[in-house]
Order: C-alpha cells, then sequence, then structure tokens
C-alpha cells in the first residue's frame, strides 16, 4: 500500500537520482528487507547477503512498532508510510490473494474481512499498527507520508522527503523522482513490479501493482464493513490525532 513507492524515492534520493541503476536492478535487491533478516540483519533467508559498496542505505519493515522499538531508539531517519484503513484492507486482501507463502487467500472480501476483524492477518491489527508507529511522532528523524498526500501531489511530497534527508535536489531533479515512481510507471517497469518473483507471487491472479488510486474500498465494501472501520478509525486515531482521507 505504497511501500514500494516509498522505497523507491527513499533509495533515488539517497544515491544521486540514479534512473539508470533503479532500472537495472530490482527494487528488491536495492534495499534491506527486514522481516527476511535474522536479529542481527547480517542474514537473509540463512544465507550472507550481499550488500552493495558501502552497504545498504534504505531498509524498509512491515513489523509492527513494539517489535523495533531498539531500532527505533537510534538515531536512524525513519520514514513511516500510512494509508486509510479501507484502502490498505483492499490492496491487502488482493496480496493475500496472490502471495503464495501467505496460502492464496481463496476468499471472498467479507470472507478476509473476518480475519481483520479476528485480528489474524499477518503483521497484526491495522489500527494497533498504525498508533504504534504513530507513537514516535515526538521522536527526532521521524517523518509521516500519506498515500493520499503522495497521489494528489507527488511534487510536494518527494520536495518534503528530500528535505527530510537533507539531501540538495533541483526542481529538475524532483521532476524526474516525480515521474520514475508514478504508479503506472512503476507497475510496467521490470525492476519494481515484483513480476520475477513467481515462486511468491502469482500475478496472473492479481498484479503486485494493482490499481494505486484512492476510493477503491467502495467496490469492495458493503455497508456494515464501511461502518465498522469507522467506528474503530474514530475512536482509536482521532483522539491521538492521526487522521486519514478515505478519498481524495
Amino acid at each position: 500500500s505504497g511501500t514500494s513507492r516509498l522505497i523507491e524515492i527513499a533509495w533515488l534520493l539517497t544515491n544521486n537520482i540514479d534512473l539508470r541503476g533503479a532500472k537495472e536492478i530490482a527494487q528488491s535487491a536495492r534495499h534491506l528487507f527486514l522481516e527476511f533478516c535474522d536479529p542481527s540483519f547480517k542474514k537473509c533467508y540463512g544465507a550472507e547477503c550481499t550488500p552493495p559498496p558501502g552497504g545498504f542505505n534504505v531498509a524498509k519493515t512491515h513489523l509492527p512498532y513494539h517489535m523495533m522499538k531498539e531500532h527505533a531508539n537510534r538515531d536512524t531517519k525513519i520514514i513511516v508510510g500510512f494509508r486509510n484503513p479501507k484502502d490498505t484492507l483492499v490492496s491487502l486482501y488482493h496480496f493475500h490473494r496472490m502471495n503464495k507463502l501467505l496460502g492464496n487467500f481463496p476468499g471472498t472480501f467479507s470472507e478476509f474481512f473476518q480475519l481483520v476483524k479476528d485480528k489474524h492477518l499477518v503483521f497484526g491489527d491495522f489500527f494497533e499498527h498504525n498508533v504504534g508507529w504513530w507513537s514516535i511522532r515526538d521522536r527526532p528523524n521521524t517523518m509521516y507520508v500519506n498515500y493520499e498526500d503522495l497521489t494528489e501531489d507527488p511534487v510536494k511530497e518527494v520536495r518534503r522527503m528530500a528535505e527530510f534527508l537533507r539531501k540538495e535536489v533541483s526542481d529538475e531533479d524532483i521532476i524526474k523522482i516525480v515521474e520514475w515512481t508514478t504508479f503506472g510507471n512503476m507497475r510496467d517497469e521490470k525492476s519494481t513490479n515484483y513480476g520475477a518473483l513467481k515462486d511468491i507471487l502469482d500475478i496472473k491472479i492479481s498484479p503486485y501493482m494493482r490499481k494505486g488510486t484512492v476510493g477503491d474500498w467502495k467496490n469492495h465494501f458493503n455497508e456494515e464493513e464501511s461502518k465498522y472501520i469507522e467506528k474503530q478509525y474514530e475512536e482509536i486515531c482521532v483522539p491521538l490525532g492521526l487522521k486519514f482521507r478515505f478519498e481524495l
């Protein structure tokens, strides 16, 4: 739900807007995926990682904050990506359908939604997960990027990320990054659409980069499901100042 776009933007900003490298090297080989590492982050899937010269300068995780608290106490710059819960759950539903490691979920969205209510998703409850990362909003070196803002005004959000990472970039550089990281381009580029991971992702069921729009939840949620999420949102997020946009 936007993680790949944020990783791509961060990688370009920290690698001198290397569009050639972004095109030639798969995104999965350009950053560290913490879930696939042992606690030392020196081994991945039981094999030694092969970082580029100078090591990886970008890493990602979907883990909840309480599992990353020790690492968040460091001076590392952390960019937290948020997306409204309804669109996130639709995206997650299709990801579960096409992901072999997650069992290629065969059910309907309503059946999947029951897993949401039971808190049986792989990374836990959506609201607990987001509130956890929102709890470090006063931590230095932390910023938040909302998927809806990135969709509405990518130039503004890329510039914010550049300032946060203390990277001096020209207006031309910003445009290059924005054009490369449009949803359509990342969907079509082999280095960013994860189509090569056929052993894990079944793109015949659903592409990894599916729609990328804001408001697709309207095509999946029934009234009861929509009200359930809205109630959770109003009770859990709004009192903490954590707000989402459900449409543009």
